[in-house]
């Protein structure tokens, strides 16, 4: 006789539910990872800018010039405030996916425990078992050699 877990399919798709959840969390990483790459470009640029004002500023230059560069800077501004914007909701999504996946982790872990509560249970009713069955061979055994012992001797 085997072991048979008779909640299996329900551990199966919870496990099926972890792994699509680690994959979630995967995901919302790459997504907060190129979140932050997005901004350091946009604060490269928003440096480069500085920069390149500064040297036109020294060399003099324009109004037409510094208004353009001006309304570059804004739009940076804006660029890398929405970048900002972007990365607290991409963190939130990483920390509520990750709190899914550990939610799923505890509960494939209790199922784990539960089959693995009921396989011990299982494993000890099949020791009685084959006890018992031992017990009945060797006490049908002395039986019969009682009484081929009385036999023999009367």
């Amino acid at each position: 006789m085997q072991f048979n877990f008779r909640f299996q399919k329900i551990l199966e798709l919870i496990e099926n539910e972890k792994d699509f959840a680690q994959i979630q969390v995967a995901d919302a990483i790459k997504h907060h990872e190129a979140g932050h790459q997005k901004k350091e470009s946009v604060s490269s640029k928003m440096f480069e800018l500085e920069q390149l004002k500064k040297v036109k500023q020294q060399n003099g230059m324009n109004i037409s010039e510094l208004r353009m560069l001006e309304n570059y800077t804004k739009q940076l501004q804006d660029l890398l405030a929405s970048s900002d914007h972007e990365l607290e909701q991409l963190e939130s999504n990483v920390s509520k996916t990750q709190s899914y996946l550990q939610e799923k982790a505890q509960e494939e872990k209790t199922w784990e425990n539960l089959k693995q509560q009921q396989r011990i249970v299982f494993e000890e009713q099949k020791k009685v078992e084959e006890q018992n069955f031992f017990d009945e061979l060797a006490t049908i055994r002395f039986y019969r050699l009682t009484q081929a012992s009385i036999a023999e001797r009367g």
